[in-house]
């Protein structure tokens, strides 16, 4: 008689072990083309990140003659109010936002539970201040945000990001703050400058 040759070892496993081996392998798959699809949106986000500037004409003395280039000047910039256009679910949303001028970080402010109802789509941060040095040809701000929430991993790439021009006279646009998509985050940022000399 002759006996069948022996069942490999994934056959001997209960179905029960064999399907959550199964579901296993591929929950880590998706996890993997998730994580990779985020990290592309989030690339894309930086390079379509609006900027808004504000011209500045140069200034002339009284003669027609271009003036001497103005030095330096140290301000006072103040986050005014958020209004929230998305805050990215549904409900309210945490959002962290890192403010930075040159390159150069200013303040990381924490605004919690943002709503984008009509009436409670306006948020006054406190404390949202400090003060830095803008040079001749002005200072460009760059915000970047991100959406607090326990089901993802924290990332480096903001969620959200927005960059304006902060003019040696302290005039700054208010400054929009946007996902690739703007349903996963849209804000308009208010600021405020004046002279710290």
């Amino acid at each position: 008689m002759i006996e069948p040759p022996p069942k490999p070892w994934y056959l001997k496993l209960p179905a029960k072990l064999g399907a959550t081996v199964f579901f296993l392998v591929a929950l880590t798959t998706l996890i993997g083309n998730l994580l990779e699809l985020d990290a592309k949106r989030r690339e894309r986000a930086e390079q379509l990140a609006p900027v808004a500037t504000i011209a500045v004409p140069a200034p002339a003395d009284p003669d027609g003659t271009p003036a001497a280039p103005p030095a330096a000047r140290r301000l006072a910039l103040q986050l005014e109010r958020i209004v929230v256009l998305g805050d990215g679910t549904v409900g309210t949303t945490d959002w962290r936002f890192a403010v930075e001028a040159g390159g150069e970080p200013l303040f990381v402010l924490q605004q919690d539970a943002l709503d984008d109802t009509a009436g409670r789509n306006v948020a006054l941060p406190a404390g949202a201040r400090t003060t830095l040095r803008v040079a001749p040809a002005g200072s460009l701000v760059t915000v970047k945000a991100w959406r607090g929430s326990r089901l993802r991993l924290p990332s480096a790439e903001p969620d959200a990001s927005g960059q304006g021009r902060l003019a040696l006279d302290g005039a700054i646009a208010p400054l929009e703050v946007v996902a690739i998509d703007p349903a996963g985050g849209h804000f308009i940022l208010h600021f405020s400058a004046t002279a710290a000399d």
